[in-house]
């Protein structure tokens, strides 16, 4: 986790010194794994334990394919500069990682690696809301997202869904999970700069 709070593409951001040619690849290749992440949410409600878990994932389908959807359309729409051509396929590292993963464990993988995930986002936009100097606009309103009270309960779910994964289920997976997770995140967003 250590490292991957270390990115590149964290520490520009938090700092506002992430140029608008490589956040506008960021916007190209994030849009993109949020289709991913609708799919790990699919996939999700599939294998739910119980309704609490259905639900909660279901709810996590829409917000992917509305709120979020609609954030990218409209901040790619706005951003200065478009994509540089290919700038989703550079990081398609991420999504192959993932469904590979959710392919073999099914929905206790799914929720680990998603709380990886989330963990990474609520820490480091946390700290880049509180102590950063994140530029307004898009980028600012993207950051708040992953740093508000809702985002929050998220990641707090997330990690009760872990918790309560089957005892059978080995510490070495979870962890080779989890950790793949953060790695993949790592090589997703350093492909944000080409």
């Amino acid at each position: 986790m250590e490292q991957a709070l270390r990115m590149r593409f964290v520490t520009e951001v938090t700092a506002g010194t992430i140029s608008d040619a490589d956040y506008a690849d960021y916007l190209e290749i994030e849009a993109a794994f949020v289709e991913t992440a609708t799919r790990l949410h699919g996939l999700a409600v599939w294998g739910a334990p119980d309704r609490t878990a259905l639900e909660r994932n279901a709810r996590a389908v829409h917000a992917l394919t509305t709120t979020q959807a609609d954030y990218f359309r409209a901040a790619r729409a706005a951003w200065p500069v478009p994509a540089r051509p290919g700038a989703a396929r550079r990081a398609e590292v991420l999504s192959r990682y993932a469904l590979d993963a959710a392919r073999e464990g099914g929905y206790p993988a799914v929720m680990t690696m998603l709380f990886a995930a989330e963990s990474l986002y609520l820490t480091w936009c946390t700290r880049a809301h509180e102590r950063g100097t994140v530029p307004d606009g898009a980028m600012s309103a993207w950051v708040a997202l992953h740093a508000d009270q809702a985002f929050r309960d998220g990641v707090r779910a997330l990690a009760a869904e872990v918790d309560a994964l089957p005892d059978d289920i080995p510490q070495e997976r979870l962890t080779r999970w989890f950790t793949g997770m953060l790695e993949a995140e790592i090589a997703f967003h350093d492909a944000v700069f080409g």
